[in-house]
């Protein structure tokens, strides 16, 4: 293929988003030794740590330019929250349906614990408020926590006591940092407002709560006013009611977790760890674009591919996934929305990973795959003029929607 066309076909391939990059991993519901990996286009999920399929979000009916949050349940479903709903897929995201429960609010965060499920909502212009579902996602009900010009943006429930949940909710006009307590499972919550002196920033988020103190809960403050936006990262241990700067770094949280005592946290690009949850210290790898999460007593960590050698990785540096590990979208009834969509974007997206089109995903050592200098385009990729017209009939869903969460 002529230089010039290769360039305009990464400039297409790339024109409508981020790049491609891992946002997390959890273990997955459906084997063991799964994992499931939300990215910026779309859930990768894995039965062998092996081999990868995409689960795609073009046909959920997303409004344009939304990215969603990805989730799963213990039971296997498939949750997408983002502004313009919540969607929820019972066959392993082969079709979704969206929940009327949540058009007019969104949905922001999603938890479940101890059988109920906790979804928050953020989106500007509505009240929002904390809702649950105690049957599975059958029904859902609003909670006694609900107000106008607030987002609410997380939710996290302390292990060793369910009945213990912690709401973030902030905004910025006015100024409101607010954490919302509840000790008998949200039927009354008491709101605990940060003052103004704890740190610069306006969008107030809970990350974690201790696994056996119910009164230890971690939580950030993001100066987003501030290039590259800085994060703050708090702890305390009286249950909210006063709070310490423990960890400074740019860019925003993207994953907490503690396994056996020791914390970690990925802020911007740097994953950090702590013993006490008082002093942290930063890692070697991953270098770029970092995140945390796990499966047990497992904590992987996310990278960017040029500079990890890796996009999802162990903690040694070791390689769980990197891109020519993906087989191509998930595998669905021929008739199935996924199936259909899909198969139909995916040539855009082998496009971005920078893999040719007659990609077979292989597991050899996890090295990555070779791809061109600069944009990251091999020269085996499918005719421009399909991934161009596949490109103008997609919409563009990347465009990060974290400001209000």
């Amino acid at each position: 293929m002529h230089s010039g066309a290769l360039g305009l076909l990464c400039a297409v391939a790339l024109a409508h988003g981020t790049p491609p990059q891992t946002l997390g991993v959890s273990q997955s519901p459906w084997s063991s030794n799964g994992l499931v990996a939300p990215t910026t286009f779309g859930l990768l999920v894995t039965a062998d740590r092996c081999t990868w399929q995409w689960v795609c979000s073009d046909h959920l009916g997303l409004a344009d330019r939304e990215q969603p949050s990805w989730f799963t349940t213990p039971g296997g479903a498939v949750i997408a929250t983002a502004f313009s709903g919540l969607y929820l897929s019972r066959d392993r995201g082969c079709s979704f349906t969206k929940v009327p429960f949540f058009s007019a609010t969104g949905a922001a965060d999603f938890v479940v614990s101890d059988g109920s499920w906790w979804i928050t909502t953020a989106k500007f212009g509505v009240t929002n408020g904390l809702a649950r579902s105690t049957d599975d996602g059958s029904t859902f009900e609003w909670t006694s926590l609900k107000a106008d010009q607030t987002f609410f943006n997380a939710v996290r429930v302390a292990p060793s006591r369910p009945q213990r949940l912690y709401v973030s909710s902030w905004y910025f006009e006015p100024r409101l940092l607010r954490l919302s307590v509840s000790d008998d499972r949200g039927q009354t919550l008491s709101a605990i407002d940060l003052p103004t002196t704890v740190a610069v920033g306006n969008v107030f988020t809970v990350h974690a709560v201790d696994a056996s103190n119910a009164d230890l809960v971690f939580a950030s403050i993001v100066d987003d006013t501030s290039m590259p936006e800085r994060t703050s990262l708090l702890r305390s241990s009286d249950a909210g009611r006063t709070f310490s700067v423990v960890l400074q770094a740019d860019g925003r949280v993207n994953g907490m977790r503690q396994v056996n005592g020791v914390w970690w946290v990925a802020v911007g690009d740097r994953v950090f760890s702590s013993t006490d949850g008082s002093s942290f210290t930063a890692l070697d790898s991953p270098k770029q674009r970092a995140c945390v999460g796990g499966a047990g007593d497992e904590t992987l960590v996310c990278g960017r591919l040029v500079a990890d050698q890796f996009v999802i990785g162990s903690l040694s540096g070791a390689p769980i996934l990197t891109w020519n590990q993906l087989t191509g979208p998930i595998e669905c009834p021929a008739e199935s929305p996924a199936a259909k969509a899909c198969s139909i974007t995916w040539p855009v997206e082998r496009a971005e990973l920078g893999l040719a089109t007659d990609h077979v995903a292989t597991c050899d050592g996890m090295k990555p795959t070779p791809v061109a200098r600069g944009g990251g385009c091999q020269t085996t990729l499918t005719p421009l003029w399909f991934v161009s017209v596949v490109f103008f009939l997609r919409r563009s869903r990347r465009v990060e929607s974290s400001a209000l969460r």
